[in-house]
């Protein structure tokens, strides 16, 4: 039976407020307090979930022999890991 990378992305996401004298400079200020990890998010912050077939192989299937022993692995179709 063919194998599939199945990718789940979960998104977390947090609004802050920053003063600043125009949207660049506010991005910009955002993104320099997330590289100093004064924005850290957390399982609070969850957002959206994506469930879809991985880019690391076309269509998501996955070629004959190809390892993917550093993978998790879903058992049976009971969903069961």
């Amino acid at each position: 039976m063919p194998r599939y990378g199945i990718s789940v992305r979960e998104i977390l996401k947090r609004t802050v407020i920053v003063e600043a004298e125009n949207a660049e400079d506010a991005v910009r200020k955002a993104e320099e307090a997330v590289e100093r990890d004064e924005v850290l998010l957390d399982v609070d912050d969850y957002d959206d979930r994506e469930i879809a077939p991985s880019e690391y192989w076309e269509g998501g299937r996955i070629p004959d022999g190809e390892d993917v022993s550093c993978y998790w692995r879903l058992e049976g179709c009971d969903g069961g890991i």
